[in-house]
């Protein structure tokens, strides 16, 4: 399985090894502080590193990081890639969202991954009150799908259509 590194301007490439996993944790919790994760419980470094290494060693996950100046800045998770077809999940450290780095983060990843998995569909759920998230895959070309709408549901749902 290819493990890559997404270049945002100016960036060495640095493959995804053990270590990066608490940097990816970091970055998870701010998130699940926020309440825009799927929990409401902090992951322990542990726990993480055990999921982590179920899902890189899996054909049907891929993680990209994004880093700047040797420092991973976010990542995006493509998981459960099956009739090319994926999910998605990326977080960014705070301190650069709204700054332009998901959207390079996010291009060159689709890049990657629909030359490595031949994806044509990549689906998202969003919890709604995830503000900068529903208008981080608007602003990327997802649109919100209307028939996975469920009545009462704390998500959005959005998809984006590759050729």
């Amino acid at each position: 399985m290819v493990k890559t590194t997404i270049l945002i301007k100016n960036l060495t490439p640095k493959k995804y090894n053990h270590e990066d996993s608490k940097s990816l944790l970091k970055i998870y919790n701010q998130a699940v502080s926020k309440g825009y994760t799927g929990t409401n419980k902090k992951i322990k470094l542990e726990t993480h590193q055990k999921w982590l290494k179920k899902k890189i060693s899996s054909k049907n996950n891929l993680i990209f990081l994004g880093k700047l100046n040797d420092i991973i800045i976010g990542y995006i998770r493509f998981e459960n890639i099956c009739f090319k077809k994926c999910d998605i999940s990326i977080a960014l450290k705070k301190q650069f969202i709204n700054r332009g780095y998901g959207s390079k983060l996010l291009n060159r990843s689709i890049s990657n991954l629909v030359k490595l998995k031949k994806i044509k569909k990549i689906e998202s759920k969003v919890k709604k009150k995830n503000i900068n998230s529903i208008n981080f895959f608007l602003k990327n070309n997802f649109i919100e799908t209307t028939k996975t709408k469920k009545k009462n549901s704390i998500y959005r749902y959005f998809k984006l259509n590759l050729k």
